[in-house]
């Protein structure tokens, strides 16, 4: 059944174009059905291309941030992991190797503060004329 509304409603379609079409020449004028169907050809061109434009120009920036972008947020990730873990491996090793920090209390702790930084302006390995 469905085949024959099918087959029926393009045949009377077709045959009324051709009908159209053969009016447009005997007159000699575009007939204004024609002229619509002529405008939404255009039209549905236009939109048809721009549509399939902006379809690659998604696929594009979806696999720039895929490929690129993750790549970038991942190195990132995994510095600041890394110097975390540096940072609490230098925390723990002068713990347990008893250095302690020096504050701000008097003259003998300003004392231990220039001796320590002195030692680390110099430099491991140096030797002293």
């Amino acid at each position: 059944m469905t085949t024959v509304v099918v087959f029926s409603s393009s045949l009377f379609i077709a045959t009324a174009m051709v009908i159209i079409k053969a009016i447009e020449l005997r007159r000699g004028k575009i007939n204004f059905l024609l002229a619509l169907f002529r405008k939404f050809d255009s039209h549905s061109d236009k939109f048809v291309a721009s549509s399939k434009f902006m379809a690659l120009q998604l696929i594009q920036s979806i696999r720039y941030i895929i490929l690129i972008q993750v790549k970038i947020v991942c190195k990132k990730l995994l510095t600041k992991v890394e110097q975390k873990i540096a940072n609490e491996y230098k925390i723990r090793q002068s713990t347990l190797m008893g250095q302690k920090k020096i504050t701000n209390k008097g003259s003998v702790s300003f004392y231990l503060r220039k001796i320590t930084e002195q030692k680390s302006s110099i430099g491991k390995g140096k030797i002293e004329d």
